[in-house]
């Protein structure tokens, strides 16, 4: 049974968009818009970890390992939202230099959990093999 998942190229082309975005946030030292940014498509990248890829394993020791995987990147994802709640009340000279880790620690979030996802949805496509003759590679 062939499932429609996310595209490896439409991953690709997120990802794109969001280095850009988030590139040009750190540039500018915007920490406010690039958080947000960073945490949106941590949670966007969650979202196809649990429900495409740990969603669909059949084996319950490896569906416990990846939960195990995926709660880690949403304990990061409360602590990112506690701290910035937390940090409404601390003087904006030492929010900055808070926020600027914040930022780190989202950005190497982000490019994990990429990670894992595309070279999990890579597997899944060879395995998968094209679902037309005109496809491109890339598409499960």
């Amino acid at each position: 049974m062939k499932i429609k998942m996310t595209s490896v190229v439409a991953l690709s082309e997120m990802m794109k968009e969001y280095t850009q975005k988030f590139s040009e946030y750190l540039a500018r030292k915007d920490y406010d818009s690039a958080i947000p940014l960073g945490l949106q498509t941590l949670e966007n990248l969650l979202k196809i970890a649990r429900e495409e890829i740990v969603g669909m394993l059949n084996d319950p020791e490896l569906v416990k390992v990846g939960e195990s995987i995926l709660k880690n990147y949403e304990n990061i994802i409360s602590y990112v939202k506690g701290s910035l709640s937390t940090l409404k009340y601390v003087s904006p000279i030492y929010a900055a230099g808070e926020k600027e880790q914040l930022v780190g620690l989202i950005a190497s979030s982000v490019s994990e959990i990429f990670n894992f996802v595309m070279g999990a949805l890579l597997i899944v496509a060879s395995l998968q093999g094209r679902q037309q003759a005109e496809e491109p590679f890339g598409v499960v």
